[in-house]
């Protein structure tokens, strides 16, 4: 019986090893993608299935993004999720886009958005249909429909996880995988399954980008753990937050393989700017994609604010390829995150959770040195006394949101935060 059982596990591993394509070293995803998605641009994130996406706002989307010097800043995505796709197949089984919304095809305006110097991205689902709207999904058709695709010129491709299907999420997820590097065009693979099947375990061996909880909704806090689609706290910006500190990100985080919480909901009218800030925040200290589910043809100033501040998304890019995880967290709310950059310097966020709270009390929330490995040397002397060997360490604090230099500090740092609120830093130690 122990042989057989080995001898199953093994074949299993091989199996999976068949299907592991390593989508995530085929030159796209280099760093965590950044761009648009639709799903939260003119509607109530597609509540209805009926996501009005449109030839004409792709291209306007396209062109705001240039036009704005957001490409600049690495913004390079233009994706359409659930709601482009005819609720039919062609006469060939080929999926085929709406005809009223893109009457010249998905290969034009793939062609539009590369002629701006920006990739184009589009939806499938992992079973028999989609999510919302009843259209078709893959299931049986991944090698046709990764076929179908890249020959339209697409460079990522999201694959959600509805509809019927027989077989395991590594095994189907890796069959798409496969016949997507079996195209010869490099393509983003978002594999979105709702963090089901321990997918950090996995995901990042069939693609560049794996949801790794239930879908997030615009609001701070919102549902609980108990959701047939996905694993996870909620679906608010705080229960992210929250799952993410479970997960610890930095041990699964890594080049070709980033953790994705879901779009940013910035300045939705639902989230208002500490909100969107805290979110964006968050999502860049785990170097989480950055795909903003709002509308980027009209940017308010706090909107650009939040998303075309570059010392933040140099945190979020940072060649470290690593992630921030929670060091500290009280009973009252506070919490300390950080995680090291490439340089030597630190990047810690002082949060006040306020406990999932909207309003409440202003909190004192503070780092030592001693909390990041930064530590004074002390050796014994002759008489066994402690003495300090070396320098006091110094600590250059730099607030990013505020694109300010606070000073130097030889203990640590404390901010006043009101509730939902973070300070974002990058630390830089002298006198080592």
């Amino acid at each position: 019986m122990m042989i057989r059982y080995q001898f199953t596990i093994i074949l299993y591993l091989l199996y999976i090893a068949n299907y592991t394509s390593f989508a995530y070293n085929n030159g796209m995803g280099k760093t965590p993608p950044m761009g648009w998605n639709s799903w939260c641009t003119h509607s109530l994130c597609n509540l209805f299935g009926k996501d009005p996406c449109t030839e004409q706002l792709v291209m306007e989307t396209a062109d705001a993004i240039v036009e704005k010097g957001l490409d600049k800043l690495g913004y390079k995505y233009v994706a359409l999720d659930d709601c482009w796709s005819d609720t039919k197949r062609d006469a060939n089984g080929n999926l085929q886009p709406e005809k009223k919304s893109f009457p010249n095809g998905m290969k034009h305006v793939a062609d539009y958005v590369h002629s701006k110097g920006l990739f184009f991205g589009l939806y499938t689902s992992l079973g028999t249909e989609t999510c919302k709207g009843s259209r078709p999904g893959s299931y049986n058709h991944y090698a046709q429909d990764a076929k179908t695709l890249t020959s339209w010129g697409i460079d990522m491709i999201k694959m959600d996880h509805c509809g019927h299907k027989n077989g395991t999420d590594p095994q189907l997820y890796g069959e798409m995988s496969k016949a997507l590097n079996a195209s010869g065009r490099p393509v983003l693979f978002s594999l979105c399954n709702w963090g089901l099947d321990n997918v950090w375990d996995w995901g990042s061996n069939l693609a560049q980008m794996f949801r790794i909880q239930m879908d997030h909704l615009p609001f701070w806090k919102f549902g609980s753990n108990h959701s047939s689609d996905g694993v996870g706290y909620g679906q608010g910006t705080y229960d992210i937050i929250e799952w993410m500190a479970h997960l610890q990100p930095s041990k699964w985080t890594k080049q070709y393989g980033w953790l994705d919480p879901d779009f940013l909901m910035t300045e939705y009218f639902t989230m208002d700017f500490i909100g969107s800030r805290t979110e964006y925040t968050f999502w860049s200290l785990w170097s989480a994609p950055l795909l903003i589910s709002t509308d980027l043809r009209k940017i308010s100033t706090k909107k650009m604010q939040i998303i075309g501040n570059e010392e933040v998304i140099a945190i979020n890019q940072d060649p470290s390829n690593t992630a921030g995880d929670r060091i500290f967290n009280d009973t009252n709310g506070r919490q300390v995150w950080a995680r090291d950059l490439a340089n030597g310097d630190k990047c810690v966020v002082l949060y006040n959770s306020g406990k999932g709270k909207s309003h409440g009390d202003k909190l004192i929330v503070g780092v030592t040195w001693d909390m990041l490995g930064w530590n004074t040397k002390f050796v014994l002397d002759n008489d066994g006394n402690g003495v300090k060997e070396g320098n006091d360490v110094i600590v250059e604090v730099r607030n990013l949101w505020k694109k300010e230099t606070l000073g130097n500090f030889t203990n640590g740092y404390n901010a006043t935060l009101a509730v939902r609120d973070v300070q974002m830093l990058r630390l830089r130690r002298y006198g080592v």
